[in-house]
């Protein structure tokens, strides 16, 4: 039995990349070993249990990279216990309900990619550090990107509740498809353990690969 845990992530411009990390540190507290890596990085999954797959989607798609990745690695995923989790929402007053309904209709699209657990969370908005395309987007008159500050919605509470979870149904073996989430235990103000903060704290001052 593969033992090892991959948690494999798309990023444009980090935060999700920053999630990814949170989210194997949780499943490494939990007694898993667990690799964080890029897709692009990503040569092969032969080697996983499980993996967890995370990426924002912009304009109702996946990245690129997120793309490819399901696409190379389909076959395998298949026979896999597979976790995803998705960025998608950056406007403050626009609900998840009007979010949703697009990250259901990628998924959908990958008819042989049966997770076990989903979640969308907030996603983080930096004006200054738009490139490319986003940078274009943004200044077109009628692009309601046009007037939306600086934001962060990724709520760490709710990320760690989702890492606790998908560490849960893994220990025991046979993953059901989204049971009710309990909180972790509410030591921070943002509801993750303090030793969890710690160590993904920790984990970030490490030199990256590259």
């Amino acid at each position: 039995m593969k033992a090892r845990i991959l948690v494999a992530y798309a990023t444009r411009y980090g935060a999700t990349e920053e999630i990814a990390e949170f989210v194997a540190v949780t499943l490494r507290e939990s007694g898993f070993e667990v690799d964080c890596r890029a897709m692009r990085e990503v040569s092969s999954i032969d080697d996983y249990r499980a993996v967890i797959v995370g990426a924002p989607f912009y304009y109702g798609r996946w990245p690129r990279p997120a793309r490819r990745f399901l696409s190379r690695f389909g076959p395998v995923l298949a026979h896999r216990d597979v976790a995803v989790f998705a960025t998608g929402r950056i406007e403050p007053t626009r609900p998840e309900s009007d979010v949703r309904p697009q990250l259901d209709a990628l998924l959908d699209r990958y008819t042989w990619l049966t997770p076990f657990s989903q979640a969308l969370f907030g996603g983080r908005w930096d004006p200054a550090a738009l490139r490319g395309l986003d940078r274009w987007m943004r200044k077109l008159p009628g692009s309601p990107l046009h007037v939306l500050p600086a934001t962060d919605l990724r709520d760490w509470e709710a990320i760690g509740a989702w890492a606790t979870h998908v560490a849960a149904a893994l220990h025991a073996g046979a993953a059901q498809p989204n049971p009710p989430v309990a909180p972790p235990p509410r030591t921070s103000r943002a509801g993750a353990t303090l030793a969890t903060i710690r160590n993904y704290i920790a984990e970030q001052q490490l030199p990256r690969r590259h």
